[in-house]
């Protein structure tokens, strides 16, 4: 400020002076705008790139045609130049810096920063620039000076915009298919060609079209938005031919920066100078800095897209980990990145010389992210080994099963093991390893490994699975092999010797997830915000654990779920948060009058030797956000619900003193029989919190419900002593206070004690009910238009994936071959894409496209993606299909009227259903397989198979027609017995199993 008033009393001084200052010519520099919100008169901040707000004063700025000669380049991935992008899109020096120092935003075309696929020989750059015209205040520059002076942007910026280059400024970044880089280079050189010499191609012809349909992804950076928003090549050259014919269709290309101190004129020298030199140090910080951020781009390429895609699910709780790690070394260098950006902006505002860069901080990376990254790598490394173990084992029939899922550990019993991993299946044959017995014992694996597959080939009903205990705390002493009893007792005496010896074999083994339904009870927790559930979900754990409020002070409570809440304390009444357990981002404690929980989420404890309980806590309804919050918290709860294949009630919790129902109650109970079917009403319960306060008696809360029904008469839910319960959560909350070191007197205690022992009963009576309660189930009792629909929609890929592979197994039965499918789960949020790495696998006589999975939502900019819960493998076998011709065709004739009935029923009962599901499923089949064909010679049976699928495309438009007018389509009974029959099909079923599989993993990991 001293400086600024100084300045402005010298400028004062000798304003009335002559200058010759007008003259000088500003020493200008030059940024290319990758933040598109620059204007004339803009203020910029040279010291980290960023633009700062703008001067007050009217511009009057003139456009003047400047059109250079575009340049476009094309360029493969592996060319020196693709090592720096920022450089090979003409950004200066030290704007990279400020880029990759993240001192500015990476916006625009410098986004290209954030490009998350590895750049290789399957890369191609397509790379235009062109100048077309300049805008500028020519006439006023000098007339700025007294508003710069006047204002006080010396304090906060080092430069103005006095001129803009508008013109093009365009990276595409294409990953081509394998085998296809000539042809696709040949068409890219024409293009190029047609665009430098402004001679546009009048058509792309079918030939071309085809060509450039096979890039795997197509990804735009520009300094105008909308040619970002294109994802086909085609697209972007007409886009820039257009651009061609109209030069005013243009962005922001470079900004020309004026100091400041010009402004000033001789007395600028006083303000603060900006030093932005190239030396050797700072070119070597760059580098630096591009090689620590694309090795951290190869190791979460690595994670993210080839190991995913290697493991296909498998080893989760090893691939978690290393994703942990490597958010790790992104916090690490985040820090790293600060570290650097401050020495930058040191050397920028003049504090150091450029050449003291490697005095103040070292350019070797810390000896944290050192061991961080030999420590990725390295279990990396590992994974990839043993997602090509599994790799091999599929391709011989092997099911991998990763013991450590299935809780199997070391105080497990060897029989225990057996017995788990062979359940009811008879089938089965166990090969029982570890990773380092088989390093240490590679010849007695080999052996054991092909002797398997022997047997397989002597018997195809085996079900060879191979038992890794490599993450298993159980310590697996040596290598073994061993078939079912029922298999053993079944081989035929020639086998005696080896059947002897398959006894002789000990196998701790694994099993699928738990098949008995009974073992959990399933209790769905409604009420409005505020009640209080996930208070009851603790305080009922605690009642059930221990007797007394004394014997619950003295050990640990039980927290399943995070408490906070806000408590009156001492004479004062001051208040005081307290909080018990881990925080849980799914509790939100901070908004008041929103539900505190934000998703549904499942709670599971023993109630007692046989049965656990699983509480299902839910968002509140009377949310303060209003009854569209609460229409939407009904859809997260009915969306959880579809993960679930039985229920055993509903708990609608409310407080004994209420001054009336909330309004959206009704809604609810509405909705809750929409979904379930009326005869949910036996399966409602009632519970009250803070029933101290009446004497544990339901309050007034009861007669306002009685009156509810009894004006619903339709509903008929009965609410009778044997289905109502009262509880008080206040103990538990004294419990949680004292925990916390708040006092009480002892008359509070004395309360809290009696309050105490009276839940302790009353959760037992709960707990014998919950025991004995039928299970409502779904396409039992539990029929529903709204679950139909649901159900309906998860058989789509199933339906139509079975009829692709039935068409090919028909072809192949004179052949004495087949194919068969397996379904293996998925995580949640997985995307299936229909564009990336779309390569086809030769499965006996069948070209095939793989599943090509996306485990994270934002990791392929395609909009070709779809959520997925299971991912299909294929295994060519060398014998027939189990089924005759005639099944099959019985089986697609079956499944061709399905879809119809499907499909009229979801016309006729939904109110967004507007396109047919089954039939764009058919579409996208045709589509592959015609993708297929044009990219391999040796397809005849894949366009056999095409001709199958426009056979069924016209079968199943004549049966919607058929069945258009039919009106029984409506009838459930009649749809629920059809989506039975459907799921029973053999290949159908394998799909929903993983489904199912799918459900039961978000169940157990939400």
């Amino acid at each position: 400020m001293a400086v600024r008033k100084m300045l402005h009393a010298v400028i004062s001084e000798g304003s009335g002076k002559g200058s010759d200052a007008n003259e000088t010519t500003p020493f200008n520099i030059e940024r290319i705008a990758i933040d598109q919100r620059g204007f004339i008169g803009s203020f910029y901040d040279g010291y980290e790139d960023n633009i700062k707000g703008k001067l007050g004063i009217k511009m009057k700025p003139q456009f003047y045609d400047a059109p250079k000669e575009m340049k476009c380049i094309s360029i493969n991935g592996r060319t020196p130049e693709c090592q720096n992008l920022l450089k090979f899109v003409n950004i200066d020096h030290q704007q990279r810096l400020s880029i990759l120092l993240e001192m500015t935003r990476a916006t625009g075309i410098a986004s290209l920063i954030n490009y998350s696929q590895l750049i290789d020989k399957q890369t191609r750059l397509f790379y235009i620039y062109q100048e077309a015209y300049k805008e500028l205040d020519k006439d006023h520059l000098h007339q700025f000076k007294k508003s710069v002076i006047t204002s006080t942007c010396e304090t906060f910026a080092t430069h103005i915009i006095t001129e803009i280059i508008w013109g093009i400024h365009l990276l595409v970044i294409l990953q081509l298919p394998l085998n296809k880089e000539k042809e696709i280079d040949i068409l890219l050189k024409t293009l190029k060609e047609s665009i430098i010499n402004n001679k546009p191609i009048l058509t792309i012809n079918s030939q071309q079209q085809a060509l450039l349909d096979q890039i795997i992804t197509t990804t735009v950076y520009s300094n105008i938005d909308d040619l970002t928003k294109i994802k086909k090549l085609q697209h972007i050259y007409e886009a820039i031919i257009e651009l061609q014919r109209d030069d005013k269709i243009c962005g922001r290309l470079k900004y020309i920066l004026t100091p400041i101190q010009w402004f000033y004129d001789h007395h600028g020298i006083h303000l603060p100078k900006v030093f932005l030199c190239k030396s050797h140090e700072i070119e070597n910080l760059e580098y630096y800095l591009l090689q620590q951020k694309s090795e951290l781009k190869v190791l979460s390429f690595r994670v993210n897209h080839n190991l995913f895609e290697l493991l296909q699910d498998k080893c989760q709780r090893q691939f978690n980990d290393i994703q942990e790690e490597l958010s790790e070394l992104q916090v690490l260098h985040m820090k790293d990145i600060e570290r650097l950006y401050n020495v930058v902006l040191k050397i920028r505002n003049g504090t150091i010389t450029q050449s003291l860069i490697e005095k103040e901080v070292s350019l070797d990376p810390p000896k944290e992210i050192q061991r961080l990254i030999k420590n990725i790598t390295s279990h990396i490394d590992e994974l990839e080994f043993k997602g090509n173990l599994m790799k091999l084992l599929q391709n011989d029939g092997f099911e991998y099963c990763n013991v450590a899922d299935l809780g199997i550990h070391d105080r497990s019993e060897g029989n225990q093991i057996i017995d788990m991993l062979f359940g009811n299946d008879s089938h089965k044959a166990l090969f029982c390893s570890t990773d380092k017995l088989r390093n240490d014992n590679q010849e007695i694996w080999t052996k054991l490994y092909s002797e398997m597959i022997e047997e397989n080939k002597k018997n195809p009903q085996l079900r060879l699975v191979y038992a890794d205990f490599t993450y298993s705390t159980y310590k697996l002493k040596k290598m073994t092999t061993t078939l079912s009893k029922d298999m053993i007792a079944n081989q035929n005496p020639s086998n005696s010797q080896s059947s002897e010896n398959d006894r002789k074999r000990k196998t701790p083994s694994p099993t699928p997830l738990p098949s008995s339904t009974d073992e959990f009870i399933n209790i769905l927790l409604l009420g409005e915000s505020g009640v209080g559930k996930s208070t009851f979900i603790n305080a009922f754990a605690n009642y059930l654990h221990f007797q007394s409020l004394d014997e619950a002070q003295h050990e640990k409570p039980i927290v399943i779920i995070p408490v906070s809440f806000i408590m009156t304390i001492n004479d004062n009444f001051d208040e005081k948060i307290i909080k018990f357990g881990e925080i849980d981002s799914n509790e939100n404690h901070n908004d008041k009058g929103q539900s505190v929980t934000q998703k549904c989420k499942s709670y599971i404890f023993n109630i007692s030797n046989e049965k656990k309980l699983r509480f299902i806590d839910t968002p509140g309804f009377g949310d303060t956000r209003g009854n569209q919050q609460d229409n939407l918290n009904m859809e997260e709860i009915f969306s959880f619900l579809h993960n679930i294949s039985y229920l055993n009630g509903i708990c609608l919790l409310f407080k004994p003193e209420i001054l009336q129902l909330n309004s959206y109650f009704y809604s609810c109970c509405i909705q809750l029989f929409e979904y379930f079917g009326e005869k949910i009403r036996d399966y409602f319960i009632f519970c009250f919190t803070n029933a101290r306060s009446t004497f544990f008696a339901p309050g007034n809360t009861r007669s306002f419900l009685k009156i509810f029904f009894e004006s619903y008469p339709a509903m008929k839910i009965p609410l009778e002593k044997k289905n109502t319960f009262c509880f008080d959560s206040e103990a538990f909350r004294y419990l949680v206070a004292i925990q916390n070191s708040i006092e009480f007197d002892q008359n509070d205690r004395n309360e809290f004690e009696q309050s105490w022992l009276r839940s302790v009963t009353e959760s037992k009576r709960f707990r014998d009910f919950l025991c004995n309660q039928h299970s409502y189930r779904k396409n039992n009792e539990w029929q529903s238009i709204q679950d139909a629909q649901f159900q309906i929609n998860f058989m789509i890929r199933p339906i139509l994936e079975t009829i692709r592979n039935i068409f090919r197994n028909i072809f192949l039965y004179n052949l004495n071959s087949s194919i068969k499918l397996s379904a293996t789960h998925t995580i949640p949020l997985s995307m299936i894409c229909y564009k990336c790495n779309r390569n086809p696998e030769k499965f006996d006589q069948f070209w095939i496209l793989p599943d090509h999975i996306h485990n994270t939502l934002n990791m392929c900019t395609s909009n070709e993606q779809k959520l997925i819960e299971y991912r299909l493998g294929y295994e060519a076998v060398d014998h027939q299909v189990n089924e005759s011709i005639n099944k099959l065709n019985d089986y697609l004739k079956v499944l061709c009227k399905s879809c119809a009935r499907f499909t009229q029923f979801l016309m006729k009962t939904s109110q967004t259903q507007q396109n047919d599901p089954f039939l764009f499923g058919i579409f996208r089949m045709i589509d592959e397989e015609n993708f297929i064909c044009q990219r391999e010679t040796s397809s005849d049976l894949n366009k056999k198979l095409i001709d199958q699928l426009n056979q069924l495309k016209i079968e199943y438009e004549q049966q919607i027609n058929e069945i258009a007018s039919n009106e029984k389509i409506k009838d459930l009974s009649n749809i629920y017995q059809l989506i039975n029959l459907v799921n029973d099909i053999p290949m159908v079923k394998v799909q929903i199993d993983a489904i199912k599989s799918y459900q039961q993993f978000v169940l157990e990991n939400n």
